[in-house]
């Protein structure tokens, strides 16, 4: 029934903020035609258009007091009902403060219950806590002797178990080694595609940790969200509220301005009507001034003409140049008149400028001034939901804490009754136990005894274990240095077998360099050999095998040249050997 209220009277305010904008633009358009038609009225000798319009703003002017009168009451029924929805708002505030007031009061009363409640238990408690302490001490001594026992077994269980993780870690070694000896015998590629496997499997480790994180802060933001409803609800109401103030705060801002601007728009009227009327003097004026010219110049050239007429004797050259004087003139003052019409006629248009200007700015606040009630309907409309539903929230919340309340004295009741019960049980079962606690003390007794017997026993076999462990640990600790022995000869053979690969490598690449040297040494040898024989020889030559033709023979040559050409030959062949050793 409220939010139908709310909406039905949301929608009442809406229908009437409504009609107050087109009653305002109605209420403009006839300020704008009063306007009109008092800047019509001075201009009604200079266009027939303006006549037209001031006889449609007389019409208006009629109709325009009824329609201010029936704006001026719809506007003091809209403030009588705004006055009473504030009302309406106050007495449900005052209804919610009281209910709160009521739930304070029922939390004090079950505050009280419960204290009452507790009482009762912390009674209960202690009486059982008395009972319980006596059957604590004979509990405690009984204890004590099993713990005393109990940590020397636990001694001799834990140097057993030390015995056998050496051991263990021991053949963990060897394996390892075992393992380390086959993994480096094993190809590169199993290495890339373990390790490409461990990658696959991190990063799947990963993503499922990042799936968990996320699943995790997404229950926690729902728990955070529940718990932050009522909280935002209330926070939206003081927002609302708050936006409400300022809208009308900007309606009154904007209706202030508006009064300014009527008044400049008064003051800017009556300064045209002046300047209007003091142009029309001016022009009265000059029609005068023109009206008085035109007559002297007439009557100038009257006199000219009956001087002509009177004197016959003067010449039809003065007749011409007194008519072209007069036409000069008569020119001259078309274009002044001409000039003038054209100022006036820009005063005017700059003056019907400022006019249409001033309506511009009239209409684009009334503009404003609409929107601004509009916005301040809408965020009333608004608060009245977001009140409707901070209502049903509240009404909902407190439901939900007197079923809660319900639930929770009727289970503390049940856990009453039920730790009643409890407690005369468990009196029974340590009246029992007591009994047997005498009977165990006595069979604990034989125990003991028995336990001492067997101690010693598993004390002897322990030490018996603990030395084959110890021979086992030196067996597998001179297995561990023969097996690094042979680790580190395999390294060796490893290292030599690398350093004579090398070593066969770098005689490999001397030996191809003796050669290329042998290759130039004896390309060179021939080319000093084909030099020598040139030197030597003739210049003739058999043309198919390369063989020399005629030998140089002792006669025709002489002794001296021949020996020195061969000194020349062989010194050059000692220099080109040398350069080759070098």
């Amino acid at each position: 029934m409220q939010m139908s209220k709310t909406r039905n009277g949301s929608s009442e305010i809406s229908s009437k903020t409504s009609t107050m904008i087109l009653q305002s633009k109605r209420v403009s358009k006839l300020v704008v035609s009063e306007s009109t038609t008092s800047f019509s009225k001075p201009s009604m000798d200079t266009s027939p258009k303006i006549e037209c319009r001031s006889a449609k703003t007389m019409d208006t002017e009629k109709r325009r007091p009824s329609k201010v009168t029936e704006l001026e009451c719809q506007i003091t029924q809209l403030q009588k009902e705004l006055k009473k929805k504030s009302d309406q708002l106050s007495s449900a505030e005052s209804s919610r403060r009281r209910a709160q007031q009521e739930v304070e009061e029922a939390k004090k009363q079950l505050v009280a219950m419960s204290a009452k409640l507790h009482d009762s238990h912390a009674q209960m408690e202690e009486l059982s806590a008395a009972e319980d302490a006596r059957i604590q001490e004979l509990r405690k001594i009984s204890q004590e002797r099993d713990r005393a026992w109990q940590s020397e077994l636990e001694a001799v269980e834990n140097q057993h178990s030390v015995d056998n993780a050496a051991l263990a870690a021991a053949t963990s070694e060897i394996r390892r080694l075992k393992l380390q000896l086959e993994m480096v015998l094993r190809s590169e590629a199993a290495l890339a595609e373990k390790t490409q496997l461990d990658r696959l499997q991190l990063q799947a480790s990963d993503k499922s940790l990042a799936e968990l994180s996320f699943a995790v802060e997404n229950l926690n933001l729902r728990l955070v969200g529940s718990e932050r409803a009522e909280a935002e609800a209330k926070s939206m109401l003081t927002d609302t509220r708050k936006q409400l103030e300022l809208a009308q705060n900007t309606i009154e801002s904007l209706l202030t301005d508006g009064s300014k601007l009527m008044e400049s728009f008064s003051i800017v009227a009556t300064e045209l009507k002046e300047s209007r009327f003091r142009v029309r003097v001016l022009e009265e004026s000059v029609r005068k001034l023109q009206e008085e010219q035109y007559a002297a110049h007439v009557h100038a050239f009257v006199d000219l003409a009956n001087a002509k007429a009177l004197c016959f004797g003067s010449s039809d050259c003065e007749e011409n140049q007194l008519m072209t004087a007069l036409e000069d003139y008569w020119v001259t003052h078309q274009a002044e008149q001409i000039e003038s019409t054209v100022r006036i006629q820009c005063a005017y248009e700059m003056m019907e400028k400022e006019l249409a200007d001033s309506k511009l700015r009239e209409q684009e606040l009334e503009l404003k001034l609409g929107d601004a009630k509009l916005e301040s309907a809408l965020l009333k409309a608004n608060l009245l939901d977001r009140e409707a539903e901070l209502r049903k929230i509240s009404d909902l919340n407190k439901k939900f804490l007197q079923k809660v309340e319900k639930e929770r004295e009727d289970m503390k009741l049940t856990q009453s009754s039920a730790d009643v019960a409890v407690l005369k049980i468990k009196l029974a079962d340590n009246e029992a136990a007591l009994g047997r606690a005498c009977e165990e003390n006595e069979q604990l007794k034989l125990e003991l005894r028995r336990n001492d017997s067997e101690k010693q026993k598993a004390y002897e076999e322990a030490i018996s274990e603990m030395n084959s462990a110890r021979t086992a640990e030196k067996a597998a600790l001179t297995e561990l240095g023969f097996v690094a022995h042979e680790v580190e000869k395999s390294k060796e053979m490893a290292a030599r077998v690398a350093g004579e690969f090398e070593a066969t490598k770098v005689e490999k690449s001397e030996m191809e360099m003796e050669l290329r040297k042998l290759k130039l040494q004896a390309e060179q040898w021939k080319k000093a050999a084909e030099t020598a024989i040139l030197m030597l020889t003739d210049s003739e030559h058999k043309p198919g095998a390369g063989k020399l033709k005629n030998l140089p023979s002792a006669d025709d040559l002489d002794d001296e040249s021949y020996r020195k050409k061969k000194s020349y030959v062989l010194r050059r062949i000692k220099g080109m050997w040398n350069k080759e050793q070098k």
